[in-house]
Formats: structure tokens, C-alpha cells, sequence
């Protein structure tokens, strides 16, 4: 995609075909309800932000994050009731 075309989009009003728009929401990695429903008011939270950076993570990367989860979870004190 051009800059100007993606200058179009942002600035002109053009209506970026399915192809692109889905090219976009899987390149942001954002919800599709951004573009279709801009007046819904989304919470982007700390969780949905870590599940957006397990998808990009590669294998390797995934390992390390899941021992580390593990050693912090297992070396956590316990809850209080």
C-alpha cells in the first residue's frame, strides 16, 4: 500500500478495500470493531495487550515467557483470604 493511498484513507475519506482492510487489522493487530465501531469505547487491557505479544512472539520466545510465568507464579506467596 502507497502512502498516499493510506494518506487518502486517513485524510480524504476513501473506503480502502476488503483486502487491504484486512491487511490492516492483521498488521496493527487491533480489533476489527476499531474501524467498524469507532464510537464503541474499547479498554485495551493489560492482558489483551499481552495476548497481542504471545501471537507476534516467536517459539523461542515463547519458551522464556512461559518458564518465567512459571517461576513467578510458583515463587509468588500465597493469597491471603
Amino acid at each position: 500500500m502507497s502512502e498516499r493511498y493510506l494518506y487518502r484513507i486517513e485524510n480524504e475519506g476513501k473506503r480502502p478495500s476488503y483486502n487491504i482492510l484486512y491487511r490492516m487489522i492483521r498488521t496493527l493487530n487491533v480489533s476489527a470493531d476499531i474501524f467498524f465501531y469507532p464510537e464503541k469505547r474499547t479498554d485495551d487491557t493489560e492482558v489483551d495487550h499481552l495476548l497481542r505479544m504471545l501471537f507476534n512472539a516467536d517459539e523461542r520466545a515463547l519458551e522464556v515467557i512461559k518458564a518465567t510465568a512459571t517461576a513467578l507464579i510458583n515463587t509468588a506467596p500465597e493469597k491471603q483470604l
